[in-house]
């Protein structure tokens, strides 16, 4: 009973499946197409025939036409529209007299258009509505649906009379697979007589006798054991033939659809679970050759479609689920697997090449699909074959396989070009995909940076766009890779070689690349990336990347090295500023090298950024200066930290010989940038005069808090004064009232400084030294703007003056 539920079951759902031929495809369209006209004809005589319209006679009108001939043009009044039509006697046809009549309607040459009342439709019912959208509902139920149903209840019926038989044991083992055999020729020989005049009733009759034969034998051999497994198996392969051979006779792809879910489905009908992988994949193989033969030649491409999904399937449920088997082999399995691979690439080929056909959405999936489920399967058996480290060889090889037949291709004419680039595709995901499968760490980062200069140096040769696409998409995998390798290596709590270490190599060779990629783009950069980014933007985005991993790959290695090395002292806040200041400055040389412009947002940021690092590290530098001070415990490496500062002031002259470059550029932003500059130049020199004065006097804690206090009391008074008194010269020699304003600002600042701050607790040395120096500044000031009045008076502009400096 469950074999003919089962049955049962499988019938409806292939018979609800099929579709109609070419033929009755052809029948239908002309119906539809003849119901369409007939409509068209009704709406076409209800325009042509008004509510009022008279027939006139061709004589009236003609001596209509000659009196309007003879009488100048005049105006035409026109009726004005009427709402309602009187009901009017309708009029005999004019049409077969030679008089005109008296009433006729005089004949307008330029009639305009009168305003009839429509007369009230017939308000339509919903099922009406349906019926006039589904004109060929009844043919679809008398031709399609019926028959369908009424097959599944005569399989149902037959199937309920041998129960019942068997129940009342009438019928023997012998007789009972009798029976279902018979049921299945009746159906087959009914299907066959009426296959010239009923040919889709015909193949749902043989339709279900293939099916009635299949599960006949399958409860022969399972409940009776009235054959052997070998010759059950035999006798579905010649059921399966002849289903086949029914199919390309009727010409029907319902029936090729059924004999290949029979053929699929024959294994499982007659196995016994002892997983003789030989006999079942050497089927299968036979059975797809011959299904791929059947869908070319008849052109169904769904029995490919459906060979495919079966035995994926089957393949991927036995080395699933029998890999731990004792019988179970590894090469076997794998090289049946290369079998099938090779089977459903060449069955895409043939469409794609010998029938010429396009390129569709489902035919990417499909392609795509036999290649990632080969590749996993693959992978898979590897795995627990031990072969890890073959791994990555297949991946390639897969990438290789693919390569070659999108070259080959390539050189044939008629070939769908988007088929070429799904296997250019494929080849470099497999080849990307390789290095994952097969390296480790930072290995993988390695070869995707030299395989992103080697795919877009090949688009720029071949012009093929997907390449192009590929470099773009392993750019990104680049870079999170080398995010990954910093991660692993940086994060780890051991000791690593200084600079040979794969996290700083890995960088650098990862900047090699964007360089790379910066010069390749170079060549054309007024052409179109894509859409509306041009490749300046691109390589400038890559100039961009590359400087930056190359930066960050040198602080993180700096901060790893001293901090694993030296872990009592914090000298990576020492070393890093050095290390800043330093890249910065040789990009900036390089820039100019290559005469690469820098915006000057870009030349004012950088500065401004590392203006705010160097604030925010002085508090570590400076409570490390005096640790070393008082533990008197490297004390040398202090000096890089003045070094640093030294390259920041030479940054800063490089900004201060920019900003006067691009004067006209900047416009009024020139006063506002000299501010800027001039207030953190001296910051930078009264923290650093600070550190070198703690420096030299004091070697204790003591010492250090007594210079410490006289250096904010006397020292920042005379540094504040001494750089007034510079800010004010220059201001005054280069006529630049800003900086005029910023020294007399300082003045008051450093005034208000001596009274309210140092004159207390101050020693009387530096409480004099304080008051004779700025008293002295002030009066040198003093004379200084007597000296000058009429300069002060009559200033000049900074541009003139610095283009008069920089003639002389």
């Amino acid at each position: 009973m469950e074999i003919f539920l089962l049955f049962l079951v499988l019938v409806l759902f292939i018979i609800l499946l099929t579709r109609a031929s070419r033929h009755e495809k052809t029948l239908r369209q002309l119906d539809d197409t003849i119901h369409l006209l007939h409509n068209e004809i009704k709406q076409l005589k209800g325009k042509i025939t008004a509510p009022s319209s008279e027939i006139v006679s061709p004589s009236a009108t003609q001596q209509k036409k000659e009196e309007q001939a003879k009488q100048p043009d005049t105006f035409v009044p026109v009726p004005k529209p009427v709402t309602e039509v009187p009901p009017q006697k309708k009029p005999e046809p004019a049409l077969f007299t030679n008089e005109p009549k008296e009433k006729a309607a005089p004949v307008n040459p330029s009639p305009r258009p009168i305003a009839l009342a429509k007369p009230a439709e017939p308000q339509e019912s919903a099922f009406a509505k349906w019926l006039a959208k589904n004109p060929d509902i009844e043919k679809f139920i008398g031709e399609n649906l019926i028959n369908k149903i009424g097959i599944a209840i005569l399989v149902l019926g037959i199937a309920f009379f041998v129960k019942y038989a068997i129940d009342q044991e009438w019928i023997g083992e012998v007789g009972r697979v009798s029976i279902g055999l018979l049921c299945g020729a009746i159906l087959q020989g009914l299907a066959h007589r009426l296959r010239e005049n009923y040919r889709p009733f015909s193949s749902v009759l043989a339709g279900g006798g293939i099916t009635v034969f299949y599960f006949t034998i399958a409860f022969a051999f399972h409940q009776y054991n009235l054959f052997s497994q070998t010759v059950a198996f035999i006798i579905m392969v010649i059921i399966t033939v002849f289903a086949i051979l029914i199919s390309i006779l009727y010409d029907r792809i319902e029936l090729g659809i059924i004999a290949t879910l029979g053929g699929f489905l024959t294994p499982f009908l007659v196995s016994k679970g002892d997983g003789n992988y030989i006999v079942l994949f050497t089927y299968l193989a036979i059975l797809n050759t011959g299904l791929i033969v059947l869908a070319n030649y008849k052109q169904w491409r769904p029995i490919n479609f459906i060979a495919f999904f079966f035995t994926l399937i089957i393949y991927g449920g036995f080395i699933v689920t029998k890999n731990d088997a004792p019988t179970f082999s590894y090469i076997g399995v794998f090289l049946f697997g290369t079998v099938f691979y090779v089977m459903f690439v060449v069955m895409n080929l043939i469409y794609h090449v010998a029938k010429k056909g396009k390129l569709k959405a489902f035919d990417f999936i499909i392609l795509l699909s036999i290649n990632l489920a080969y590749f996993a399967a693959g992978y898979y058996l590897l795995k627990h074959w031990h072969l890890f480290d073959y791994t990555g060889l297949f991946t390639a090889a897969l990438g290789l396989i693919n390569l070659i037949l999108s070259y080959i291709l390539f050189k044939r004419q008629g070939v769908d070009r988007n088929f070429i680039y799904l296997l250019i595709g494929i080849t470099l995901s497999f080849i990307s995909l390789a290095a994952p499968v097969q390296l480790k760490g930072n290995y993988i980062t390695l070869f995707w940076a030299a395989e992103l200069v080697v795919l877009f140096w090949l688009y720029q040769k071949s012009g093929i766009q997907l390449m192009k696409i590929a470099s773009a998409i392993i750019t990104l995998l680049v870079v999170g890779s080398l995010f990954w390798d910093w991660v692993n290596v940086y994060g780890k709590e051991v000791v690593i070689p200084v600079i040979v270490n794969k996290g700083f190599v890995t960088s650098v060779v990862v900047s090699v690349s964007m360089y790379l990629m910066y010069a390749l783009m170079r060549k054309d950069e007024s052409a179109v990336y894509a859409d509306s980014i041009t490749n300046k933007e691109v390589k400038n985005a890559y100039i961009v990347l590359g400087t930056s991993m190359l930066f960050i790959g040198g602080c993180l290695e700096i901060y790893y090295q001293f901090r694993h090395r030296y872990p009592s002292l914090s000298l990576e806040d020492i070393y890093l500023p050095l290390y800043v200041h330093a890249f910065v400055i040789v990009g900036f040389i390089v820039l100019r090298y290559f005469k690469i412009q820098v915006g000057k947002v870009v030349g004012v940021l950088v500065p401004a950024v590392l203006f705010m690092y160097y604030l925010i590290n002085n508090f570590s530098v400076y409570d490390l200066e005096k640790e070393m001070l008082a533990n008197h415990t490297g004390a040398g490496h202090f000096i890089v930290h003045w070094l640093g500062v030294i390259l920041y002031l030479l940054i800063i002259g490089l900004l201060v010989k920019y900003m006067i470059g691009h004067k006209k550029e900047m416009g009024s932003l020139v006063n506002a940038f000299a501010c800027a500059i001039t207030i953190v130049s001296i910051i930078v020199l009264s923290i650093e005069i600070q550190h070198l004065y703690v420096w030299s006097y004091a070697h204790n804690q003591d010492q250090i808090q007594m210079a410490e206090r006289i250096f904010s009391k006397a020292g920042l008074s005379i540094l504040w004064g001494i750089s007034s008194f510079i800010i004010i010269w220059l201001g005054l020699r280069y006529h630049f009232k800003a900086l005029r304003i910023i020294a007399l600002c300082l003045f008051g600042i450093t005034i208000v400084k001596l009274f309210a701050y140092d004159l207390s607790n101050i020693s009387p040395g530096g409480k004099i030294a304080a008051f004779i120096l700025l008293g002295a500044l002030l009066l040198t000031v003093s004379f200084m703007y007597q000296r000058l009045k009429k300069i002060i008076i009559d200033d000049k502009p900074i541009e003139s003056n610095v283009q008069d400096k920089s003639q002389e």
